[in-house]
C-alpha cells in the first residue's frame, strides 16, 4: 500500500519562488515527493506531495522532523513567507 500525503501551503505575496525552494531544500534524496506550482489553479498556493509505505512510516517521519533542529529553523522562516489556509490530507494510492 502507498500512502500519500498531499499538502498545501498559501505562499506570502512575492514568496512563491522562496517557498518552493525552502521544500525543495530540505527534501530527503530517497523520498518520493512532487511539488506543484499553479498554472491554472488558486494564485499563491503550492501543493507538495510526499509517499509512504505505511501510516506508521508517514506518522514516524515527521516526528522525527518536528524534533529536529532543522525544523525549528525552517519555521521560523516558514510562518514568515506563508499566509494561513491550506490543507493536509492523507490518501491511499489503489
Amino acid at each position: 500500500m502507498t500512502i500519500v500525503n498531499r499538502r498545501t501551503f498559501v505562499a506570502g505575496r512575492g514568496h512563491m519562488n522562496e517557498v518552493i525552494d525552502m521544500l525543495k531544500a530540505g527534501l530527503d534524496p530517497d523520498a518520493v515527493v512532487r511539488i506543484y506550482r499553479p498554472h491554472y489553479a488558486p494564485f499563491d498556493v503550492v501543493a507538495v506531495e510526499l509517499e509512504f509505505d505505511s501510516i506508521a512510516e508517514r506518522e514516524a517521519v515527521w516526528e522525527e522532523w518536528r524534533a529536529s533542529e532543522e525544523a525549528a529553523t525552517f519555521m521560523k522562516r516558514w510562518v514568515e513567507i506563508t499566509e494561513s489556509g491550506g490543507e493536509n490530507q492523507v490518501w491511499i494510492l489503489e
